[in-house]
C-alpha cells in the first residue's frame, strides 16, 4: 500500500504507511536504492524517513506526470515481487564509562541498575535503522529496552563530543561529530564517523541494523580514546 503526493515543483513524497512500523524502513530503503539505480538520469536526491520517502527530480528532463507514472510502476513492481534484501549489520565498539557517559551515572541511579546490567540491556540487541538524521551518519536506531529508555534532556548541551552514544525515549544514536544535543549520553565509540571519511556516506542505510558491543577502559585508551 502506498500513496504518492506532490511535494513542491520538482519533488514527491511517497507514503508507505501512516504509522511507524518495523517492516517499513527496509522496504523504504530498498525502494530508495531501486529509484537511484533505475532512474539515475532524473532523480536528484532521495531522503528516507520513518514512513515516507522524499524524492526530488530534474524537472528539465521529465514532467511531473511522467515521473509519477514511472515511480508508480516501480512501486507496483516492488509490491508484486515483495522484494526484501538481506539487512547489513554494523557492529560498533563502545566504552560505557562515567568519564565519557555524561548521563550514565544519573541513569543508573534513576533506573536502579548496575553498570553491567545497563551495558547488557543496551548492547544485547540489534537495532533497526529507522531513519537518517541531520547527517548521513546520524542514524536513528530503535527500539531501546524499556528499562533504560529516558526522555531528552530538558536543556540540551552546547557541545557533545564526537562518537558519543545517546538515548532519547525509545531510540539510541551516535553523534558523528562534535555538536549540541539533548540526548542522554551513555558511552562513546572510537570509530571515526565524520564525513572526512567518504566511506561513511554509505555506512548506515534505512532498514539495516546496528549492534553495540562493550570495550574496556584500557581498550578504549589503548586505541586513542579520549576521556
Amino acid at each position: 500500500m502506498h500513496n504518492i503526493v506532490s511535494a513542491g515543483e520538482s519533488a514527491i513524497l511517497i507514503y508507505f504507511g501512516d504509522k511507524i512500523d518495523a517492516s517499513l524502513p527496509k522496504k523504504i530503503g530498498n525502494f530508495a536504492n531501486q529509484l537511484k539505480n533505475t532512474l539515475s538520469d532524473v532523480v536528484i536526491d532521495v531522503i528516507p524517513s520513518y514512513t515516507s520517502l522524499h524524492v526530488s527530480y530534474d524537472l528539465n528532463k521529465i514532467s511531473f506526470q511522467a515521473f509519477f507514472n514511472k515511480v508508480e510502476g516501480l512501486l507496483n513492481q516492488q509490491e508484486s515481487n515483495d522484494l526484501i534484501l538481506e539487512s547489513k549489520i554494523t557492529h560498533i565498539p563502545v566504552y560505557y564509562g562515567v568519564e565519557v557517559g555524561l548521563d550514565l551515572e544519573r541513569l543508573l541511579a534513576e533506573k536502579n541498575l548496575d553498570l553491567n546490567t545497563f551495558i547488557e540491556l543496551h548492547s544485547s540487541q540489534e537495532y533497526l535503522i529507522y531513519a537518517i538524521g541531520f547527517s548521513p551518519v546520524f542514524a536513528f536506531l530503535g527500539e531501546v529496552d524499556e528499562r533504560i529508555q529516558a526522555p531528552r534532556l530538558a536543556t540540551p548541551r552546547i557541545k557533545i563530543p564526537a562518537g558519543s552514544v545517546g538515548i532519547a525515549d525509545s531510540q539510541t544514536a551516535i553523534y558523528p561529530t562534535d555538536s549540541s544535543g539533548g540526548w542522554n549520553i551513555v558511552g562513546r565509540t572510537l570509530l571515526d564517523l565524520s564525513l572526512n571519511n567518504p566511506d561513511n556516506l554509505d555506512k548506515f542505510k534505512t532498514g539495516d541494523r546496528v549492534q553495540f558491543y562493550s570495550i574496556t577502559r584500557d581498550e578504549y585508551l589503548a586505541h586513542g580514546g579520549k576521556l
